[in-house]
């Protein structure tokens, strides 16, 4: 029965001692690291914060940059342009990225040492922690699922995303992506600077107080007779939701049958804080530099029922539900939807 026992515990112990060894491994190169990681903690908040308030671009599509180059970095998901970007991006910084990461980098690839930034959680299983890099992973699913069926891709909002240069290069289908003038302005040179292709992606900026994005759209080429993917990521917790809900009746009125608008909610009690105390700190930071989370629905019945019948009021009926955390024995706080035209 001992023997038994002891063989059943030893793969744990194992796991401990191997784990142990890494950690000792880790410190001195973290050590090695912490003066390189002060400089470049300074340079990236200067760029972060000061450069982009002063060039008025989006402060959270920059945060949603760093994730694309963090999951690159940690061998979720390849994306030399979001790097190659990075570069040459003036409210970035690869030095302070490296800097401040590096040491786990290098040690996840000397041996595999590793953090919940190189790892990927089951479907289902997600928590806040996990959710920007599953988030990305789940949006480039949906885009590839379409991207061959469908004759023109929407990205209103866009930031600074590079999803649609990854993913349909060579391709058919047309691409258009929209967003604040100063922000899509600033990509768009920053393309240019770090020598990567665009020229098959219409960029279209938006005076989003004093033009119709719709209008643009239409006199950029958008042909509304076409099957259409909308893809409206991470967006409307920004907005007002009265705004949120006449932007996807605008994209309903577009698409015919067989278009798709994909789009992801957050639920009221994330932004309340009330799950998550970290979450909130991090919502407090991106609303100093002026933008605000202002919409959320409320997910503590039935959050599928919940996200369904705000869907009906844009005039969409929801076609695929992915609620994150599922599996877990958590307050739901996020999920991705798909719709069609009802």
């Amino acid at each position: 029965m001992t023997d038994k026992n002891t063989k059943k515990q030893l793969p744990g112990i194992l796991r401990f001692l191997i784990r142990l060894f890494q950690i000792i491994l880790y410190i001195p190169i973290q050590i090695i690291f912490i003066p390189f990681a002060i400089i470049g903690l300074i340079v990236g908040i200067y760029k972060e914060m000061g450069k982009s308030k002063k060039l008025g671009v989006s402060f959270s599509a920059i945060k949603a940059l760093q994730y694309r180059w963090i999951m690159h970095y940690f061998n979720t998901r390849p994306d030399h342009l979001s790097v190659a970007f990075t570069k040459k991006f003036p409210c970035e910084s690869h030095f302070g990225l490296w800097s401040t990461m590096g040491a786990l980098i290098i040690s996840q690839r000397l041996f595999g040492f590793t953090t919940r930034l190189g790892k990927l959680v089951e479907p289902g299983e997600e928590t806040l922690d996990s959710t920007a890099g599953i988030r990305v992973l789940m949006f480039d699913k949906i885009m590839e699922k379409y991207v061959d069926e469908m004759e023109q891709i929407v990205l209103p909002g866009a930031g600074f995303d590079l999803i649609a240069l990854q993913l349909t290069k060579g391709g058919k289908v047309k691409v258009f992506e929209l967003d604040q003038v100063n922000t899509l302005n600033v990509k768009v040179e920053t393309l240019k600077k770090a020598g990567i292709k665009h020229d098959w992606v219409t960029y279209i900026p938006v005076d989003y107080a004093n033009e119709s994005w719709v209008d643009k759209l239409l006199e950029a080429g958008f042909d509304k007779t076409k099957k259409t993917l909308f893809l409206w990521q991470s967006v409307s917790l920004y907005l007002e939701a009265d705004i949120v809900k006449e932007a996807l009746r605008k994209m309903a009125d577009l698409c015919v049958d067989g278009s798709i608008i994909a789009q992801d909610f957050y639920s009221k009690a994330f932004l309340s804080g009330e799950i998550s105390k970290l979450a909130k700190r991090n919502m407090s930071m991106i609303a100093r530099m002026g933008e605000p989370s202002t919409f959320g629905i409320d997910m503590s019945d039935d959050p599928k029922a919940a996200v369904e019948s705000f869907l009906k009021e844009c005039g969409l009926k929801m076609t695929e539900y992915i609620q994150f955390g599922e599996k877990l024995d958590i307050e739901p706080f996020y999920c991705i939807v798909e719709a069609e035209k009802l």
